[in-house]
């Protein structure tokens, strides 16, 4: 059967590649298929990226591949480059080349629903690593691999509760379209709460354009001159968030990102970003990696795996390396 299998998919891969589809979803199948040529009866994972310009996804997509490699199994990389409709096309590829199991970092959390039926119509296990499907659609997934966000936003409003002066107005940089994104924020918000910091202003802004996070803060910071500070959906953007801040002659405000990536704890020993929450794409990944193994193999996994996430400020910041991913 398995022989039977990987026949199907070499036909599938070809037939695919020689009906000139096109744009990023062309690329990534031809990617997946050489893997998939390449690939002999042993297990074959497909790793759906929701991108791979962040450098939290890069390494996240680096890390599952060296514990691939040790392993001794086989990957096929797409990168859907943040936009459902790809992630969608190429998941269904993926099937059609006979993965036995399916990793996938959602571009949209809401939109998976029916090419994950699909994959377990086909018998294709499932790990949803990062953010969380839709509620609707969690019974299609054999085991989650991500981490606690909403703690990890908690945190980071415990922080910034404790040091924002009274009456202070504080902006968030979300990108709502995921889940383990959009719930930092609602942590943030609850830890204000449960520490009595009602006078907190939040101004709300969601990135639905990446590429524009200075001129959102821009933006922010013009119609709102009394911002002290922000909270930003990753290092990146908070990155740039500083970066906007310092031009505009604000290089005291505080400014909190998410990741723990090498250039967010350099900004921060050098004395410009205030704290990142780590979340780990190494761990992340290397947990993935071994559910997906796992269940291949017809091993019992857990439902849940959550990877820590805690901060990293000046206070801390000696203890880990300036130069490598936590």
């Amino acid at each position: 059967m398995k022989n039977f299998k990987r026949l199907i998919t070499l036909v599938s891969a070809a037939t695919i590649l020689l009906s000139g589809c096109s744009g990023a979803s062309t690329a990534a199948t031809a990617s997946a298929a050489a893997s998939t040529a390449a690939a002999d009866d042993g297990i074959l994972i497909g790793l759906a990226m929701h991108n791979q310009t962040e450098t939290w996804a890069v390494q996240y997509a680096k890390s599952f591949q060296e514990a691939a490699t040790a392993d001794g199994v086989k990957v096929s990389v797409t990168d859907a480059n943040s936009t459902p409709a790809n992630q969608v096309s190429q998941i269904e590829d993926l099937i059609a080349q006979g993965i036995d199991v399916l990793v996938v970092l959602p571009a949209d959390y809401t939109a998976l629903g029916n090419v994950l039926k699909e994959a377990k119509d086909a018998g294709v296990k499932v790990v949803n690593a990062d953010s969380k499907v839709d509620a609707a659609d969690q019974e299609l997934v054999d085991c989650f691999v991500t981490a606690d966000a909403y703690k990890g936003g908690y945190t980071a409003g415990e922080y910034l509760a404790d040091v924002l002066p009274e009456n202070a107005t504080i902006g968030t940089l979300n990108y709502s379209q995921l889940s383990v994104i959009a719930d930092r924020f609602v942590g943030m918000a609850d830890a204000f709460a449960a520490k009595g910091r009602t006078d907190i202003k939040v101004i709300e802004k969601d990135c639905t354009d990446l590429s524009a996070i200075a001129t959102y803060t821009e933006d922010m910071l013009i119609s709102n001159p009394e911002i002290v500070g922000f909270l930003c959906l990753n290092d990146n953007t908070a990155l740039t968030c500083y970066g906007t801040c310092k031009q505009m002659n604000m290089p005291d405000e505080i400014v909190i990102g998410f990741d723990g990536s090498p250039a967010g704890k350099q900004s921060i020993s050098a004395g410009e970003m205030t704290g990142t929450m780590v979340y780990s794409p190494v761990d992340l990944a290397k947990s993935s990696e071994k559910a997906a193994v796992a269940l291949a193999k017809g091993e019992t996994v857990e439902k849940e795996t959550t990877v820590d996430m805690y901060m990293i400020n000046k206070d801390n910041l000696s203890q880990y390396s300036l130069d490598e991913w936590n």
